[in-house]
Parts: C-alpha cells; sequence; structure tokens
C-alpha cells in the first residue's frame, strides 16, 4: 500500500474535523466539567460516521438526495439552537459520559453538512480506499477515526484545563464561544435547509 494514501487521510481527516463546528462546540461545552468528554462524543460521533463510510462504500453516491439533505439541515437548525438555549440556561450541569454519547450522534446527525463532507471528500477517500479492497477501508476507517478521537480528546482536556486553572472567568469564556458557534451553524442550517425545500417545493 501506497503511504501516502495514508498520510492523504490523516491530513484531510484532521482538516474536517478541526474546523470550528457544531462538534467542536458540543466539547469544549461538555469538556468544561468533564475532562474526557471528547472521548464519549467522538464514540457517539463514530456511531454515525462508521455506517456512513459502509453505505458509501456498498452503494456509493446513491444514498442521499437534496430532500434528505434539506430536512437534515431544518432538523439540525433547531437543534443546535435548543442546545444553545439550554447552555446558556444551565450551563454549570455537570456533563456526564452518555450525555457526551448522546451529543456527539446528535452533532453528527442532525449536521448537513457532515453529510455533504461525507458524500464529497469523504467519498473521494472511500473510493481511494476500494483500490486495496477491505484492507484499505479498515485502515481508512481506523485512521480517520483515531483523527476525530484525538482531537476532540485533546479540545475536551484543554477545555477542562482551562476551567480549572481560570475558573469562572474561563467557563463564561467557554460558555459563550460554544453558545456563539451554536447560534451560528443553527441559524446557517435552517436558512440553508429552508431554502432548498423552497426550491424544491416552492
Amino acid at each position: 500500500m501506497d503511504p501516502k494514501f495514508a498520510i492523504t487521510i490523516i491530513l484531510i481527516s484532521l482538516s474536517g474535523v478541526m474546523a470550528p463546528g457544531p462538534l467542536f462546540a458540543a466539547t469544549i461545552a461538555e469538556g468544561r466539567k468533564n475532562r474526557f468528554a471528547g472521548v464519549a462524543i467522538s464514540f457517539g460521533h463514530a456511531t454515525v460516521e462508521i455506517p456512513i463510510i459502509l453505505a458509501l462504500f456498498l452503494f456509493g453516491s446513491f444514498i442521499a438526495t437534496d430532500l434528505i439533505k434539506a430536512i437534515v439541515g431544518v432538523l439540525g437548525g433547531f437543534v443546535l439552537l435548543y442546545l444553545a438555549y439550554l447552555e446558556l440556561k444551565s450551563g454549570d450541569v455537570e456533563a456526564k459520559p452518555a450525555k457526551g454519547y448522546v451529543t456527539g450522534i446528535l452533532m453528527s446527525f442532525c449536521n448537513p453538512y457532515f453529510i455533504i463532507w461525507w458524500l464529497t471528500v469523504g467519498f473521494m477517500l472511500v473510493m481511494q480506499s476500494m483500490e486495496y479492497g477491505l484492507f484499505g477501508l479498515l485502515l481508512f476507517i481506523i485512521l480517520h477515526e483515531f483523527c476525530d478521537f484525538s482531537w476532540l480528546t485533546f479540545v475536551s482536556l484543554t477545555s477542562n484545563k482551562a476551567s480549572d486553572i481560570w475558573g469562572r472567568k474561563a467557563q463564561l469564556i467557554l460558555t459563550a464561544i460554544s453558545v456563539t458557534i451554536f447560534i451560528i451553524f443553527g441559524v446557517w442550517f435552517l436558512a440553508t435547509g429552508t431554502t432548498t425545500l423552497l426550491k424544491l417545493y416552492g
């Protein structure tokens, strides 16, 4: 197997997971109270992500339509705005591993751009892995998930450490960051999802 393939997987996977977004915001929010929230969130994220990878490997780009992406966008927008509300209302509620797992699922399943990424960039990587058969697919999944787990764990550890060192001030700043990201992406998802639905059925 060409080592360049493995390097490509790592670099592209990191560029995706390290981009600020709902998953990043949720990890900051829960990391304030649970330093290992990133691990639980990553497991939730992988629960949604791995079946998508397998479906792309088997069925290619036929698994999603503009309608599905639009519906996910609208639902995801509402979920993110609701999470922003909860974060403002009860930012000091202790995070639990089970909550982190569910958060990882929600932040992935309700993010239309997560789906778009997999139907474009992710699909390209899956197709490249097919050149090496099942071994290539397995290697792709392992390397991609390793990047997700590493980054989200780092984010939650950093968030927790900042809260320990700087106390209430750091918690307020981190809450403001996560809430802002939730609101921005929530409005964006709602707007783009609604626009697509109007184009399809308006």
